[in-house]
């Protein structure tokens, strides 16, 4: 099950954010892996001012837009400790 099924109906918000990429390559790695996810396509407004450097990255962001975590490299998001994880930051509810 994907994070985002696991989690509907929390809190939770996940983005994807494209930098450097054109909208019909965006579309076509959309389609190609069947991902429901919202792709923000960056024009800099987002890399620069969270330090993206490398892909891919995560950031958890609270609700102020404060950086709260930060993963700097590929994630089984699947994973129990990942979900546990995800659970605390969203205050223990589910």
């Amino acid at each position: 099950m994907k994070l985002g099924e696991e989690f509907k109906g929390t809190n939770l918000v996940l983005l994807k954010v494209a930098i450097k990429d054109k909208e019909e390559d965006v579309k076509k790695y959309k389609n190609e892996f069947n991902i429901s996810t919202p792709i923000m396509i960056d024009d800099g407004q987002v890399a620069n001012p969270y330090g993206v450097w490398s892909h891919p990255e995560t950031f958890f962001i609270n609700r102020d837009g404060k950086i709260v975590g930060r993963a700097l490299k590929e994630m089984d998001w699947t994973s129990k400790s990942m979900k546990n994880l995800v659970q605390y930051l969203l205050g223990g509810k589910k």
